[in-house]
């Protein structure tokens, strides 16, 4: 059984030269990773690796000179400050950075957030089963906080306390991540890629306004499915409106699948008195092999930017990387190899102020492409759907045009129409 110790005690634990990884998403251990904020010198000559989002804005370099971090993504405030020597970006797909945290990673101490022990000494890790377990089975510590508050939720992953090391007690609320209110444009962006998903299809939702706006036009559908990463508050919406059933679901019949959740409390009270959702690992999750099993799998995902030659960027801005590579490619792929399987990306035509194009001639010098062209299936904007299977270059590049903001279209087809002259030596 775990020796229950304080937070003192705990901040004694992080010696210079230990790695330590802390769990993110809603059930972050916030008495732990505050107790290191409030004593900084315990980071010196520590590495803390760490998932970081908007939920989880976690700068552990910033604590002390000697700290360093590992981390997956880029968020505005990694980049004050950034130092390169002492912040590592992984340029990682999730299912690669499952592979790094489970099985390359050396870890010295887990930091987790559980619920107390059952009456079979279980501890629920509550709301996330994407990565936490697995790396709770290969730290060579672990260290939870034990959180009266989080709810045992029927799908969720649980570790035997016998396998935790140290508890620390403290109670706190499940951190809320609120959603920003889809835009009136969006609709039609919505609406559109709804006209790509039938009833009985199973689907895979990234995060934001867009796929906010997705999920809001696909109310009336029946008998969806839900395989994905991340649930958010719309999922309660989309099951209250009779959308979700999982009924005719090839794997995983009747189930709602997921990695974590993020929401409100409503999402929250939704999944604890629910027993349709089940937490898995990203080796479940964005396994190419599992995600082939899926029959009618539409997965729909959002964009910075797209060009004329189907390459996408998700991950720049300005030249300044703004996210991380993501699971995008790993459901994308997955989604090609399933029955009757389409990837859409979903993003505006244009910037919110009408005045850059999101649709481009080519990605530019200081920026990245994050899906590979060959990957495209459907580009959908609020002017339209591009399909793109089976189709030719010129094909492509004509029916992005066709769904770009109007006011850039001529200056898209003659940066095309250049493209076409160059590459067959024609001036």
């Amino acid at each position: 059984m775990a020796q229950t110790i304080s937070e003192k005690q705990f901040i004694d634990l992080l010696q210079p030269g230990r790695r330590v990884y802390v769990q993110g998403g809603c059930t972050q251990p916030v008495a732990l990773v505050e107790a290191i904020k409030n004593h900084p010198d315990c980071a010196d000559g520590v590495t803390f690796i760490s998932m970081v989002n908007r939920l989880n804005p976690n700068n552990f370099t910033a604590l002390h000179p000697g700290a360093e971090q590992e981390t997956f993504f880029m968020s505005g405030l990694l980049r004050k400050g950034y130092d390169p020597k002492r912040l590592h970006i992984l340029p990682f797909h999730l299912s690669e950075i499952y592979r790094y945290v489970s099985e390359v990673a050396d870890i010295d101490i887990a930091c987790v957030q559980v619920a107390p022990p059952d009456n079979r000494g279980r501890c629920s890790f509550a709301m996330v089963g994407d990565y936490v377990p697995a790396v709770a089975k290969r730290a060579r510590m672990v260290v939870a906080q034990v959180n009266p508050a989080l709810p045992v939720c029927a799908g969720a992953p649980t570790i035997d306390a016998d396998d935790i090391d140290y508890f620390v007690g403290a109670e706190n609320d499940i951190l809320i991540w609120t959603s920003r209110p889809p835009k009136d444009e969006l609709a039609a962006l919505g609406n559109n890629v709804a006209s790509l998903i039938r009833d009985g299809d199973t689907i895979q939702m990234g995060v934001g306004t867009a796929s906010d706006a997705v999920l809001a036009a696909l109310t009336n559908h029946r008998d969806l499915g839900i395989h994905t990463g991340l649930v958010p508050d719309n999922l309660v919406d989309m099951v209250e409106a009779g959308a979700i059933s999982g009924a005719k679901k090839s794997i995983d019949k009747g189930r709602i699948i997921t990695g974590s959740a993020m929401g409100t409390e409503r999402l929250y009270d939704f999944i604890a008195h629910s027993d349709i959702v089940d937490f898995k690992p990203v080796s479940y999750t964005h396994d190419v092999l599992v995600l082939s099993q899926i029959d009618n799998f539409r997965v729909v995902n959002s964009a910075v930017e797209v060009d004329l030659f189907c390459q996408v960027n998700c991950e720049y801005m300005d030249g300044q990387q703004i996210a991380g590579i993501g699971g995008q490619l790993d459901f994308v792929r997955g989604a090609k190899r399933a029955k009757d399987g389409v990837s859409i990306l979903a993003l505006q035509a244009s910037t919110a102020k009408g005045e850059v194009s999101r649709i481009v001639s080519r990605i530019p010098q200081n920026a990245l492409v994050s899906v590979p062209r060959s990957d495209a299936d459907f580009i959908v904007t609020e002017y339209g759907v591009a399909d793109l299977r089976c189709a030719s270059v010129q094909e492509r590049a004509q029916r992005l045009i066709a769904i770009a903001a109007p006011r850039f279209r001529d200056s898209l087809s003659n940066d095309w129409d250049a493209v076409c002259r160059t590459a067959t030596g024609k001036t």
